[in-house]
């Protein structure tokens, strides 16, 4: 029997085939190299991560040493996002037994190894990355790590607020624990932007390290956990979701995370996921114009599906249509969508709208992938009321949190 990195056990029979078995060499593969240090206490550095990834990773069609790190040929769709990373927790080692596994290893410090590599994979890929922390000086508070997500400056076009924010944990309980969660902030119907990444980090994540799978649900809602929510997600106002990868407190689990080289494991899976939404696309649309047009407010705009424009067939459609809807200040919007120009017309009548100075648009739709667009929701604000001819101009919103008020 070859049993892998986390107990994963392949029989004799299932190897056997076309292969020569006199021909096999045994010799130390890099899971037992691994499992040696482990067992010396030994881990590895992350100083010789981060060197790896900078020198010497392996393209993807490769299949030399590293192989299972490959460079993914779609990391080239995260160019130009701008992600902030949050190693959760730091600045606790003086606090005794404080978010420490069973031989006293750090959640804080695990968090900042898988952070740093993490951030290597997706500087490598063109993005922009920022850490809320890049030492383990002192603990930020939950405030200040939303703020760097919500007030940092895009590279690309000079906008404010991140494309997405990821807080990397790890989770606590009993000992015989170790499943994979990822936690987006409810409810549903605002979290759609946040959903989409999550989703595909969620299955990476419980893939590469062997956690138990299928044991619960891999995204969760944050108000099951607390009827606010967790803090740091409550806060943030751009698209965003918070990792709890493994249990530090299972004994097994413990000591795999001591080491840098199971920490990059955990690290190229949140990168591959968030590789493969990316490629995907993340829909978008104009800024819409809204006017009024004798007793309805139109709205109008071109919808884009996020697809790369280069792609062969990227004329045809790829946004769902049954997907396209429009509401303002909840009621809901008439709208007619035109596949072969992309253009979205709805209308809502003025007399089923409340008297304010401002209405909130909200514009929703999917691409073929089911990925939802972002922004979707819209400030207008019409300053001679809602009159014949009047035009008002839209400004994009936050992403809408439980409890928070624009």
């Amino acid at each position: 029997m070859l049993t892998g990195l986390a107990g994963l056990t392949l029989s004799s029979a299932m190897l056997v085939g076309c292969v020569d078995q006199t021909k096999i060499v045994e010799k130390p593969t890099k899971v037992d190299a691994f499992l040696e240090r482990v067992e010396k206490g030994e881990p590895m550095p992350v100083e010789e991560i981060l060197a790896y990834i900078e020198n010497d990773r392996d393209a993807f069609n490769g299949w030399g040493e590293g192989y299972e790190f490959p460079v993914h040929p779609a990391e080239k769709h995260l160019k130009g996002w701008t992600i902030v990373l949050d190693p959760g927790h730091g600045g606790d080692a003086h606090k005794k037994n404080w978010k420490r596994g069973p031989t006293g290893v750090r959640e804080a410090a695990i968090n900042l190894r898988v952070g740093l590599i993490l951030k290597a994979l997706l500087e490598n890929s063109g993005a922009q990355v920022k850490l809320t922390r890049a030492d383990d000086s002192y603990d930020m508070s939950l405030a200040e790590r939303a703020e760097v997500a919500n007030t940092i400056v895009r590279k690309r076009d000079g906008g404010v607020g991140a494309d997405l924010f990821v807080s990397l944990h790890h989770n606590a309980s009993g000992p015989t624990a170790n499943y994979t969660t990822v936690w987006f902030h409810g409810p549903v119907k605002w979290s759609e932007p946040d959903l989409d990444p999550a989703k595909y980090v969620a299955h990476e994540l419980g893939w590469a390290l062997r956690t138990q799978v299928a044991k619960t649900s891999p995204i969760m809602n944050d108000q099951q956990m607390y009827a606010k929510g967790f803090g740091v997600l409550k806060m943030t106002r751009v698209p965003a979701f918070l990792c709890e990868s493994s249990f530090h407190t299972n004994p097994d689990e413990e000591q795999r995370l001591r080491d840098a080289e199971y920490n990059l494991r955990e690290a190229y899976a949140i990168y591959k996921g968030l590789t493969e939404y990316a490629y995907g696309g993340r829909p978008t649309q104009e800024a819409p114009n809204v006017k009024i047009d004798g007793s309805e407010m139109v709205i109008e705009t071109v919808l884009d599906d996020g697809s790369d424009k280069g792609w062969w067939g990227h004329d045809k459609e790829r946004t769902v249509a049954s997907t396209v809807n429009v509401n303002v200040n909840g009621v809901q919007a008439f709208a007619k969508y035109d596949a072969k120009s992309k253009k979205l017309i709805a209308k809502v009548a003025v007399a089923d709208l409340p008297e304010a100075e401002s209405y909130e648009v909200w514009v929703h739709h999917q691409n073929m992938f089911k990925h939802s667009n972002y922004p979707q929701r819209y400030s207008v604000a019409f300053s001679e009321g809602l009159v014949d001819g009047a035009k008002a101009e839209s400004k994009a919103m936050l992403v809408k949190r439980n409890g928070i008020e624009d």
